[in-house]
């Protein structure tokens, strides 16, 4: 999926929220006649290059440009147009070197740090570009035309080849819920909630069909198009009943509207895979639910023991220990290596806090709830 921006090499940096101050049309008149030169040199060289550049004269406008950054090497504004014209040639090996340029002089321009990740991408430097494209998004990635959904699109690739399956669905959810779940999108998709660590073009092609027709499914599920949802969950399930991940997924989309149903698809998934880490959470947390302590235990204690590192397991483990007052202190140690893991979940800190409570530890239960407060943010 190659962004369709060259629209982008034709505006300027200011109309893109992000140059720096327009160039000054005439030279100061205390200025030496060599400075006045200088400057005529460089106008006379931008116009060309500008027009080599609006006619697709693209090698040309390459060669000025070059020319323009020996007379003024700090010019981000020309860093950025050499680096997208060498991006529209295919040549990202020099793109990228353009686009640091730019990611230097401005660190806070979202589309440098997300052009510096595309051209990473093609050439392979993944984890490079996956930093930087999720600091061009933490930045804000300017909307205009089809730039946004290339730079997210990317994004949601690389978190998926880097096992954060769960951000790289939340970010094609977005384009699902607006309508935009193209092909590729769904693809994307797929990918991220089968946890598959692949790229499209790794996926051999005899999964491919599977895993459009996952994609399909979550991708209806988050846009709530509930008569085509029905329909992907039963096709889903007659065509795969016996592949991994399915019921688990199924599952998921039903625990809200039909939660007795949503824990038989979770054992189900557990006939097919006995340690899914993910389904016997699951199961334990709709008992946790109903106070069903007893009923959770097992299924907790089992997602812990086949996955140490999984929070969601510690967490729930914690809980119901805790809460069914099976055992409060080891409650509050299973929450505290959840949190030890996931620092930054709020809900975590909330039920840490709860089981410290219980446990007689005032100062301790007012420290995490404050913690909860601080990462919830404003109401």
């Amino acid at each position: 999926m190659k962004p369709a921006v060259r629209f982008l090499c034709f505006i300027t940096l200011t109309q893109i929220a992000t140059c720096q101050q327009a160039r000054t049309t005439s030279a100061p008149a205390n200025r030496s006649q060599s400075s006045q030169v200088s400057r005529g040199n460089i106008d006379e060289l931008a116009k060309k290059a500008e027009a080599a550049r609006e006619a697709d004269q693209t090698p040309e406008a390459i060669r000025f440009y070059k020319r323009l950054l020996q007379l003024k090497p700090e010019s981000t504004e020309y860093w950025w147009y050499l680096g997208m014209l060498y991006y529209e040639s295919d040549d990202y090996a020099n793109g990228q070197a353009a686009f640091r340029h730019v990611t230097t002089g401005k660190p806070e321009m979202a589309l440098g740090w997300a052009m510096l990740g595309l051209c990473e991408y093609e050439t392979k430097d993944y984890g490079r570009a996956l930093g930087h494209l999720a600091k061009a998004d933490s930045l804000g990635i300017p909307r205009q035309g089809e730039f946004y959904p290339v730079a997210k699109y990317h994004l949601a690739l690389l978190q998926t080849r880097a096992e954060d399956f769960e951000s790289a669905a939340t970010v094609i959810g977005e384009f699902a819920k607006a309508g935009k779940d193209s092909l590729q999108f769904t693809e994307a998709m797929g990918l991220a909630c089968l946890r598959k660590p692949l790229l499209p073009q790794e996926l051999p092609p005899l999964e491919r069909e599977l895993v459009l027709d996952v994609g399909h499914m979550m991708c209806d599920s988050v846009a709530r198009r509930a008569l085509d949802l029905d329909r992907d969950i039963s096709e889903l399930l007659k065509k795969y009943p016996d592949t991994p991940q399915i019921h688990f997924l199924v599952g998921s989309i039903l625990v809200s509207s039909d939660p007795d149903r949503a824990l038989q698809e979770w054992k189900a998934e557990l006939a097919v895979s006995p340690t899914h880490p993910q389904a016997l959470a699951g199961i334990a947390k709709e008992y946790l639910k109903r106070g069903q302590f007893q009923d959770a235990l097992p299924y907790a204690e089992k997602a812990v023991t086949g996955s140490p590192n999984f929070f969601v397991g510690h967490a729930v483990l914690g809980q119901v220990l805790a809460e069914g007052d099976l055992d409060v202190s080891r409650g509050v140690q299973e929450l505290e290596t959840a949190v030890r893991l996931a620092p930054a979940q709020p809900q975590i800190h909330f039920a840490l806090a709860t089981a410290y409570g219980k446990a007689g530890r005032k100062a301790d239960a007012d420290k995490e709830r404050a913690e909860f407060l601080r990462l919830k943010g404003p109401a």
